[in-house]
């Protein structure tokens, strides 16, 4: 019997470790939820630790871009006023009918005095400072360097005893669309040399102007802008050039803004079926012309 139980629990040496290891994964088991707590607490530390890691450096990122910002107005604004100051020689003067030479002698540029010139000759006048500072070709800085040297004596009413209550009206000056250079442009409210350069390429590939409102399809001219100065201009009909749709050739007339290849095709093979046209009219018959189109290209077309 003791021989029989001694044989039971006799092992040989590759059964000893087979038991050992068994041993050991099974305490490694029991262990290894508490060895998942740890390693996880650790791992949520130190990712709390980077996530603020990562919000200090972006936080300092931006309170440097925010300096270098700020530091780049201020230069620019030094700057200008920089240039300003060595380009103008400022005396007293009364910007009203002042001389062209007299302008030049205070510094500005030929553009700018062919500007307030032209201003003056459609009948604009200095009332006081502040419309001096309303002309866009002098900037801020040249305008803050002249104001203190700026004298406009004060206009008086010679009716104002008699007719208290007439008041001088300014007369408005307009600027015809069709028929105004780039100098007349720049007495329009917001319109730079930019914009009147861009306002006479736009009109020579219409063929003139037919609306104000055609102002918007100028790039970089949005409706605030257009608001500002809509009262101000006006349109000739005699300004537009027409097109003779019995007489164009597909290629002249895909040119113009108004036209692609396909519809400015469709109209000529149009005349071809028609032999010729009778009536501007008749175009609205090609199914490419639908009703918004044809309110705007009518204005530029023509049988004749």
């Amino acid at each position: 019997m003791s021989d029989n139980l001694k044989n039971y629990f006799d092992f040989n040496r590759g059964e000893r470790i087979g038991i050992l290891v068994v041993i050991a994964i099974i305490i490694f088991v029991l262990a290894l939820p508490n060895l998942i707590k740890v390693t996880l607490k650790d791992n949520n530390e130190e990712f709390l630790r980077f996530t603020k890691d990562i919000e200090k450096f972006e936080k300092s990122l931006k309170d440097v871009s925010d300096s270098l910002n700020e530091a780049r107005r201020l230069d620019f604004q030094q700057m200008d006023r920089s240039v300003a100051e060595n380009k103008l020689t400022p005396f007293a003067f009364n910007p009203n009918l002042l001389p062209s030479a007299q302008w030049s002698k205070m510094g500005l540029k030929d553009w700018q005095i062919k500007v307030i010139k032209n201003y003056e000759a459609k009948g604009g006048k200095f009332y006081k400072k502040e419309d001096f500072k309303r002309m866009f070709c002098i900037s801020p800085s040249e305008y803050e360097i002249l104001e203190p040297y700026i004298s406009i004596p004060e206009q008086k009413n010679e009716y104002a005893d008699r007719k208290p209550e007439i008041k001088e009206v300014k007369k408005r000056v307009l600027v015809d669309l069709n028929t105004a250079d780039s100098v007349t442009l720049l007495t329009l409210y917001g319109i730079g040399p930019s914009f009147a350069k861009r306002i006479i390429k736009y009109r020579n590939l219409l063929g003139g102007f037919y609306s104000k409102m055609q102002l918007l399809e100028v790039y970089g001219l949005d409706q605030d802008r257009l608001d500002k100065i809509v009262d101000y201009c006006a349109v000739s009909p005699d300004g537009i050039k027409k097109i003779n749709i019995n007489t164009i050739k597909t290629e002249e007339l895909k040119k113009h803004p108004y036209f692609d290849y396909y519809t400015a095709k469709a109209i000529v093979d149009q005349r071809v079926i028609l032999k010729k046209y009778t009536s501007v009219q008749q175009i609205k018959e090609i199914p490419l012309i639908h009703d918004e189109l044809f309110n705007k290209i009518k204005n530029y077309l023509t049988i004749e």
